[in-house]
């Protein structure tokens, strides 16, 4: 019983640290407006991990559409998280580690052959 007890109390001392930043990361949100002629809605979430599209999601006017970032209407194309997955519905990208997430306060959904937007949402 000693020995399940000290190794319980090790695991709890070695995640306690961690619980705080899983606590906070609750994400931040946007909600997508079209651009250039494309017509676009639904909520995003944005985390440390990467970017969520909500189930409310829908793209209508574009097609080969990417996802990434930007700041202040500015797309940095460093960001790029692939192809969009669907033109509805959820969908989770993956920021990887070239990139902090934390850094950019718009979503974007990009035409990568031409370089225009197709949809941003402006996160908090």
């Amino acid at each position: 019983m000693n020995r399940r007890f000290i190794i319980t109390a090790c695991l709890i001392s070695l995640l306690l640290p961690a619980l705080p930043a899983m606590a906070q990361d609750k994400g931040r949100e946007g909600t997508f407006q079209g651009q250039n002629g494309a017509s676009a809605s639904g909520v995003v979430v944005v985390t440390s991990a990467g970017v969520s599209l909500m189930r409310d999601f829908k793209l209508e006017g574009a097609e080969a559409a990417h996802v990434g970032l930007g700041r202040n209407g500015n797309f940095d194309a460093g960001t790029d998280m692939g192809a969009l997955q669907s033109a509805e519905g959820s969908q989770d990208y993956s920021a990887g580690s070239t990139f902090n997430v934390s850094d950019y306060n718009e979503v974007w959904i990009w035409n990568p052959a031409d370089g225009t937007a197709l949809a941003i949402a402006k996160i908090n």
